[in-house]
């Protein structure tokens, strides 16, 4: 599933468009999905208000690089 983001940190957690939309629809994935970030900025070192709903992602790919976590 590719999912569009506005920040991720270096553990593939994300902060997205403030709706919870793809949180929602993340978790009800199989296990075997492959979750791939996108974005225009490179990973932030942490992001502090990640909660038990939030999904991290597998993969995220920049304009830069291409990031597993």
């Amino acid at each position: 599933m590719i999912v569009p983001l506005l920040a991720i940190d270096k553990r593939g957690h994300r902060v997205g468009y403030g709706k919870g939309y793809y949180d929602k629809l993340l978790s009800q994935c199989k296990p075997t999905c492959m979750k791939v970030g996108v974005t225009l900025f490179e990973p932030i070192e942490e992001i502090e208000d990640v909660n038990e709903m939030d999904v991290p992602l597998d993969y995220c790919l920049t304009p830069a690089s291409y990031i597993k976590f």
